[in-house]
């Protein structure tokens, strides 16, 4: 800060009314206040949208599905492919539990 600077700052300072000082200082505080409360997010957030198609793409067999192409996992999803048949394996090969 140059000379000059720090001259007219000193000045400045010295030429405050105590009193409005005391008053700012409140004000500054409600002013912080209520920024900050306007930053809090809403109580509740919207409830996620439901998803329209499966997400095994229609890709599972008897409730489980693979989705990367190599373990079987169960599928989440409530469509008719997707869900559990009862355990009939008519070719013997029924997915793992």
């Amino acid at each position: 800060m140059t000379i000059w600077r720090w001259f007219v700052s000193w000045l400045v300072w010295l030429s405050a009314d105590p009193a409005e000082i005391d008053r700012q200082a409140p004000r500054a505080a409600a002013a912080v206040a209520a920024a900050r409360a306007s930053m809090t997010p809403d109580e509740s957030p919207a409830p996620p949208p439901a998803p329209a198609e499966c997400v095994c793409g229609r890709t599972c067999v008897n409730g489980y599905w693979k989705p990367d192409g190599r373990i079987l996992q169960p599928c989440p999803c409530k469509c008719s492919r997707c869900v559990k048949k009862p355990a009939s394996c008519p070719d013997g090969r029924c997915p793992p539990r």
